[in-house]
């Protein structure tokens, strides 16, 4: 799975570069919300065929909350701490981390605090979402599902749903979801917050 992401984000990255007529460039993103859409619903169409899926969110209860608290928590704690090496204050390094790999609204709030780490908070966000592409197989085998949920941030109820599901047990794809959207709520709050302390 993660050998064909890496080969289609390579090809489309060659085939925009080369060959990408401006006619098709100017619908990029309404194509992508296209596919994105579509994807989600065939994932969507997959969670409700497994029986017993509402019965499992029920038996979770709060505990499906847990994982993006958890995210959040070593997501900001990590960044906070990176930011001090490379010479921001604990609050800047945190915002940047905020974003929880949202790379297009995260940097468009901090922008006008500062463009330095606006420019910071897009590369932290995209290498966040496609160092997981890479490594949600890997860390999903090798350490366990929640891990491989958490490292998604607020792309983990969208475009790494399907690499999730894929990668682990169908069951998780609800955590995946969850999170994801826990995440995402949290990102226009917390950005503005953590910039403003």
């Amino acid at each position: 799975m993660t050998k064909i992401i890496v080969i289609t984000v390579t090809a489309g990255i060659l085939f925009g570069f080369f060959l990408a007529p401006e006619a098709l460039v100017a619908q990029a993103d309404l194509l992508i919300m296209i596919g994105l859409s579509l994807l989600l619903f065939l994932v969507g169409m997959d969670m409700g065929k497994q029986e017993g899926l509402l019965e499992s969110i029920r038996r979770c209860g709060a505990a499906i909350i847990m994982v993006p608290v958890m995210a959040a928590v070593g997501t900001l704690a990590g960044t906070a701490l990176m930011g001090l090496v490379f010479g921001l204050a604990l609050n800047e390094g945190a915002a940047i981390g905020a974003g929880f790999g949202w790379y297009s609204l995260a940097p468009s709030i901090i922008a006008g605090y500062s463009t330095e780490l606006s420019a910071m908070s897009f590369m932290s966000n995209v290498f966040r979402e496609l160092g997981t592409v890479i490594l949600i197989p890997v860390v999903s085998a090798r350490i366990g599902y929640f891990e491989a949920v958490s490292m998604g941030g607020a792309a983990a109820m969208d475009v790494l749903l399907p690499v999730v599901e894929k990668a682990t047990e169908g069951r998780i794809a609800v955590y995946s979801f969850v999170s994801g959207a826990v995440l995402s709520i949290a990102v226009p709050v917390l950005v503005p917050l953590l910039i403003a302390l």
